[in-house]
């Protein structure tokens, strides 16, 4: 049995940005799929409704896509994969857009020209939510290893 990587879905029409998030996020080890329209986005997603091999815990969607809004698809992920986190990234960014993203149910908003070491932060935000409370042993109440030394009562406690 083998350990998959987090998968992503980036969706964007400009190909030299799709490029660079899908490079950037192979290198953070993560598996990629993308597209460029809003219709190839909701193709790869159905495939994951039935169980194709594609379970998303991240999605990226432009906000303007030639074939309709990236709103559209924050709200359809939000509805029908429910613990599937979704960011918006935007040419057009605003704080008016940002406000009407994270209203849409957006994950987070990050503007055009992207800084990669943003998004590398927001990808391992998104990726420990969707992780959920299994991924923090604190939150469970597992003990938690710490980086301090000494078996005094004051150091273990």
């Amino acid at each position: 049995m083998s350990v998959r990587s987090p998968r992503v879905l980036v969706v964007d029409d400009e190909a030299d940005l799709r490029e660079l998030l899908e490079l950037t996020l192979l290198k953070m080890g993560l598996d990629v799929d993308s597209a460029a329209t809003l219709a190839q986005a909701r193709a790869l997603l159905a495939g994951a409704e039935r169980g194709e091999q594609r379970e998303y815990q991240l999605v990226l969607t432009d906000m303007r896509l030639p074939d309709g809004l990236g709103l559209e698809l924050v709200r359809e992920v939000c509805a029908v994969h429910k613990n599937t986190p979704i960011a918006v990234v935007t040419a057009f960014g605003s704080a008016d857009n940002a406000v009407v993203a994270l209203k849409a149910g957006a994950f987070d908003y990050i503007s055009k020209p992207v800084a990669l070491d943003q998004l590398r932060l927001m990808v391992r935000s998104a990726l420990r939510l969707n992780a959920g409370p299994a991924a923090d042993p604190a939150a469970n109440g597992a003990p938690v290893a710490s980086r301090l030394k000494g078996d005094s009562a004051v150091i273990q406690s």
